[in-house]
């Protein structure tokens, strides 16, 4: 471990933050060596020893013990710690199947998105995945929001050859296809069908739909007609409660990534 604690200036943390009105600085607790800090606009954040900001999850409901599994770890990556590492404090260590233990901070096993594109991003934030602020720690809301350098970015765009409706949205996971609202659109599980009928639901086609291009119509279990890109049968995931969020890959569910080629420059979806 780091020894000691040290006060730090909030303004020394990033140029691009301010400090809410009366803040000077805080104090951040020692840390092993693979945590370091971040800057966002919320403040300090934990970051990995690469910089980039670590996240907790609000499915790890019991103390010291992750839920992030098999294919949730080729999104979240658990922080590992070395063989040799050892709690203290408020640091402790979560054991885990598949490799070198887990770093947890307050009982909270701690995650990097995969996808964080820079240094300082924050853009995971939502009902389920918290960004690991210092003070409070996590940060607490569910809104989705992205905290990136440089300000507001757009996040939706149309996309060239896609049906009414079917738009791009920014996802942690990169650029996939999205209904109207900007809610993720999958490739949902064939097993799930149709036992995952209270979380997949299809996305559906005007009875009058016929096949263009990538696109084509099949008939769903429930006898509405469902688009189908690709030969991938596209489903809106009930999970999924704003815009540009992809909980449901944590249910087996696939975004639809959509080509660059495919967007229209010139508009956005909303």
């Amino acid at each position: 471990m780091r020894a000691g604690r040290y006060v730090i200036a909030l303004a020394a943390l990033g140029a691009g933050w301010a400090a809410p009105a009366g803040a000077q600085e805080a104090v951040l607790p020692a840390t092993p060596p693979e945590i370091t800090f971040g800057s966002t606009p919320l403040g300090p954040v934990f970051a990995d020893a690469e910089g980039y900001t670590l996240y907790v999850t609000g499915r790890d409901a019991e103390p010291g013990v992750s839920t992030c599994l098999g294919p949730c770890t080729s999104v979240w990556l658990p922080v590992r710690a070395s063989a040799e590492a050892e709690p203290l404090g408020d640091w402790s260590l979560v054991a885990r199947g598949d490799g070198a233990p887990q770093w947890a901070y307050r009982g909270r096993p701690l995650y990097r998105y995969r996808h964080e594109e820079e240094k300082d991003w924050a853009i995971g934030q939502g009902n389920v995945w918290q960004i690991a602020t210092v003070d409070p720690f996590p940060v607490r809301g569910g809104r989705r929001r992205s905290y990136l350098r440089g300000g507001a970015r757009q996040t939706r765009f149309d996309v060239d050859g896609a049906p009414p409706g079917v738009v791009a949205e920014t996802t942690p996971l990169g650029l996939a296809l999205a209904d109207a609202q900007g809610r993720t659109l999958y490739a949902a599980p064939a097993a799930c069908q149709p036992a995952c009928a209270g979380i997949w639901t299809p996305l559906r086609a005007p009875a009058a739909a016929v096949p263009f291009g990538d696109w084509s119509v099949a008939p769903h279990v429930d006898g509405v007609a469902q688009w189908v890109y690709r030969g991938q049968p596209l489903y809106g995931c009930t999970r999924d409660t704003r815009p540009g969020e992809a909980a449901c890959v944590a249910d087996g569910g696939r975004i639809v990534e959509v080509p660059t080629a495919l967007i229209a420059r010139d508009g956005s979806g909303g």
